[in-house]
């Protein structure tokens, strides 16, 4: 398929928490004119699937040999679920489901830089993945998440529980039916967070594939050691706005595992060499 039109006429639940904005581009096919997908972003890609593959069965291996449930709806037995948003259904595939004696709960996995592995550690998770496991949730009608991350640099694992949380779940179905409803000649606002602070636009910006049509006051420019996307000086209005009602959702229902099940069972615990 031509990579200006890969996500046209879809939206998959992983997606439901990014900016709508930036979905509805995808969604009605528009040319994109801002951060490509190259050779090495599909290799990370490539490297995450891999990673999860890795991750489950040991964590499979290991259930099986200690006790503590079991994992289905993995690999090439992964599920397909839908959540209805106003008529529509959006598809969604979860890595897996652990089961155990009292409960099922969802399973899933990412793999982390150094940096975001600290602060999943911290629990602070991505509002994106926290907004995609609570949406999965939603349509299997589960109530908690092992989320186990995995560090790429030192090899370590760790897991949290997360709680269903209402509000995030409403929040998504939302910025869903934002994409749904929008036209190629009337998108959705970026939201308020995506702003610029101090003259330079987040780094979910820079990443954007269409960054350029949607950030029209914007240049891409080299700091110190990284590249960042910065307001033009003297440059032309930006002309999308931004919506004032996709304020932050407070508390993402986090727990830390007990123990660590999935995470340990089984396994040594790893240092950074």
């Amino acid at each position: 398929a031509d990579d200006n039109h890969d996500t046209k006429g879809k939206i998959r639940l992983s997606a439901a928490g990014k900016c709508p904005r930036q979905l509805a581009y995808g969604f009605h096919g528009i040319e994109k004119m801002g951060k490509e997908i190259d050779g090495r972003a599909k290799f990370t890609f490539f490297a995450g699937d891999i990673v999860e593959i890795s991750i489950v069965q040991v964590a499979k291996a290991a259930l099986k040999k200690y006790g503590g449930g079991s994992l289905v709806g993995t690999g090439r037995d992964q599920i397909s679920l839908k959540l209805q948003v106003n008529g529509s259904q959006v598809e969604g595939h979860p890595d897996g489901l652990y089961l155990s004696d009292k409960k099922t709960m969802l399973l899933e996995c990412k793999s982390f830089s150094s940096f975001s592995f600290a602060r999943f550690v911290k629990g602070q998770i991505d509002d994106s993945y926290i907004a995609q496991v609570n949406t999965y949730m939603e349509a299997l009608g589960l109530s908690q998440c092992v989320f186990i991350g995995y560090n790429k640099d030192s090899n370590t694992l760790h897991e949290i529980v997360l709680d269903k949380v209402d509000a995030v779940v409403e929040k998504a179905r939302k910025n869903i039916a934002l994409v749904l409803h929008s036209t190629p000649e009337k998108l959705p606002d970026a939201p308020k967070e995506l702003d610029p602070v101090g003259g330079f636009y987040p780094w979910q910006c820079l990443y954007c594939s269409w960054w350029g049509k949607c950030r029209t006051n914007a240049e891409k420019t080299l700091v110190k050691n990284a590249y960042k996307l910065r307001e033009k000086i003297n440059g032309p209005e930006n002309k999308t706005g931004a919506s004032r009602e996709n304020d932050r959702v407070e508390g993402a229902g986090i727990r830390e595992g007990q123990g660590n099940k999935l995470a340990d069972a089984g396994t040594p615990k790893s240092r950074a060499c």
